[in-house]
């Protein structure tokens, strides 16, 4: 009998001697393109993000994001750096931050520390993440041993408009995205005993989870792949890591009585509270709206950089062909396929008031390569140089979809650009949004150093301002609410602004039911935004009888709400 290992070399020698004669059939099938992108993995890889860096500058939009997100990354980043803790410095009471993980924050305060102070510096450092995100996309598409597709979703996520766009924000979703490939890189086709591996990936996994609140899918699915493929020594250091930090985190918010969105989740709109929670009923209603929104609007936005017919029906496409590709997959179940329907159900029933391009980000490249997947999987059956031909046609009919929308994109970057160097600070900012900006650059030279702000976006109020402290006016219509809340705050300043409707239906009510309460300060702009001054015991001052005109007449303040009280010549004896 021949020995046991004599044999195995032999086996494993005859397979060594058969892989040139099957590596030179598949060359011989292979179109010189295919052959191209699997032998020079780094050129390949390189080409999309050239692409995307050029485009990103090309595109560049040196403007602050108008929503109040960005402000608040930006002040807690702030908060950091000065060594007051993770605290909300826009708010007048200096509460602890318990709503948005800490990763992103930390993230923008060890560039500020690096000496990147302004918005533009800070968002360029976003464009480079925004890359890395393409960059782990591909790899982990070509981990999966599909180059070719590998370097199509790249070029894809590349001179995707929508894409381009999220990476010109301080917001925390590119950095999520990239985080979140990173993870799915990693733990894919992971062996038990690849440790160094397997640490990157439980590390990119619980930064991506303390990145977004969002990343509790990833959290989820990485455990319970881990769990569905018994590895339960993996799993066991998985929940070691990621447990202390998400137990303090929970923690903080409870023992301080924080924010948490799973506070605002039930309402049927946060942004209107007094229209209550909603039932089971409502939820279904939720999740067929977010649904035809993903699915009309965000995702055709992403793919073509805009809407319409044809846009519609190209991400309609996608997603049926995402569906079948996923499911082709679900016989090799890595942590993607966990992930995909885990982290869409989140997206279906989360507020429909807050859904975006921005959240569906980070499985838009899992949709592009499921898509492919399928129509791949339907035409298995064709010569690879004809798939080869179709994917090319494929990837070109897409590229003259989005062309309008790159136009326009690099337009708009180049006059924002170039206002911006001509010494605008803020620009292509118009209407609306034009003058909140404006009152706030205005309060930081006019109000004084200890003021305090009632407004509808005070995270981006005192981000603008330079300091100048305040909070939202509350999302009710009765007087003494806002009294009770200015008083509680220290708050002598309100501003009625048009950004949204909130204003005409919870602070309009209120100004002309106590107009006496109120005095105008300065009006800006032709839309209507004007700072109101709080008088004094407003709360105490009486409505006009019943019957009285509401003409929306408020008398001037005087100089004591300024900074500088302006010095009037002495009266005539």
């Amino acid at each position: 009998m021949k020995p046991a290992g004599r044999t195995a070399k032999r086996a494993a020698a005859r397979a060594d001697s058969r892989k040139p004669r099957a590596a030179a059939r598949t060359s011989a099938t292979q179109p010189a393109p295919a052959l191209l992108v699997q032998r020079h993995p780094f050129l390949t890889a390189a080409v999309p993000l050239a692409l995307y860096l050029l485009l990103s500058f090309l595109t560049f939009l040196p403007q602050p994001h108008t929503g109040g997100d960005s402000a608040q990354y930006l002040t807690l980043a702030r908060s950091l750096v000065a060594g007051t803790g993770y605290t909300d410095l826009y708010d007048p009471l200096q509460l602890p931050h318990t709503k948005y993980p800490p990763v992103f924050p930390l993230l923008l305060a060890a560039g500020i520390v690096a000496g990147l102070k302004t918005w533009v510096q800070l968002k360029l450092v976003m464009v480079l993440i925004g890359g890395a995100a393409i960059t782990f996309t591909y790899l982990f598409i070509r981990r999966r041993g599909r180059p070719v597709l590998a370097t199509g979703v790249a070029l894809i996520l590349a001179l995707s408009p929508g894409v381009l766009e999220q990476t010109h924000w301080l917001l925390s979703d590119v950095p999520f995205w990239m985080f979140t490939m990173l993870a799915l890189w990693a733990f894919d086709r992971l062996r038990p005993h690849q440790w160094g591996r397997f640490a990157v990936a439980v590390i990119a996994m619980t930064l991506a989870y303390f990145t977004r609140s969002a990343g509790l899918p990833l959290l989820l699915a990485c455990a319970g792949w881990l769990a569905w493929r018994r590895r339960w020594v993996q799993l066991a250091a998985t929940l070691t890591v990621v447990t202390p930090p998400a137990l303090l985190w929970w923690l903080r918010a409870r023992n301080t009585g924080g924010v948490a969105y799973a506070q605002e989740f039930w309402f049927v709109n946060p942004y209107q509270p007094d229209l209550g929670m909603i039932g089971v009923p409502e939820l279904f209603g939720r999740i067929g709206e977010n649904a035809f929104k993903y699915a009309t609007i965000h995702l055709p936005v992403l793919l073509t950089g805009g809407l319409g017919t044809v846009a519609t029906a190209l991400a309609l496409l996608v997603t049926a062909f995402a569906l079948f590709g996923w499911a082709t997959r679900l016989r090799r179940t890595m942590v993607a396929e966990l992930l995909m329907p885990l982290y869409i159900g989140l997206l279906f029933v989360w507020p429909a008031v807050w859904s975006g391009e921005r959240f569906l980000l980070p499985i838009f490249p899992l949709l592009l390569y499921y898509a492919a997947t399928g129509a791949a999987r339907l035409l298995q059956r064709v010569a690879p140089p004809v798939m080869l031909a179709v994917a090319g046609a494929t990837v070109a009919l897409l590229l003259m979809i989005m062309t309008p929308a790159l136009s326009a994109g690099v337009a708009a970057g180049r006059a924002c650009t170039s206002q911006f160097r001509q010494g605008e600070t803020y620009p292509c900012l118009f209407g609306p949004e034009r003058s909140y900006f404006d009152v706030a650059a205005w309060a930081a030279a006019a109000l004084p150093d200890d003021a305090v702000v009632l407004s509808r976006k005070p995270r981006l109020f005192y981000a603008i301002s330079d300091g100048i402290r305040g909070t939202n006016y509350p999302m009710s219509a009765d007087p003494d609410a806002l009294f009770s809340l200015a008083d509680s705050v220290g708050a002598r300043y309100v501003v009625y602004d048009r950004l949204t409707s909130l204003a005409d239906a919870y602070l309009a009510p209120v100004l002309l039911s106590r107009p006496a309460a109120f005095c105008v300060l300065r009006s800006f702009g032709t839309d209507g935004t004007v700072v109101f001054g709080i008088r004094p015991g407003a709360r105490s001052l009486a409505p006009p009888p019943p019957g009285t005109p509401q003409d929306g007449r408020f008398e001037a303040c005087d100089d004591s709400y300024l900074k500088r009280p302006a010095q009037r010549p002495p009266a005539a004896p």
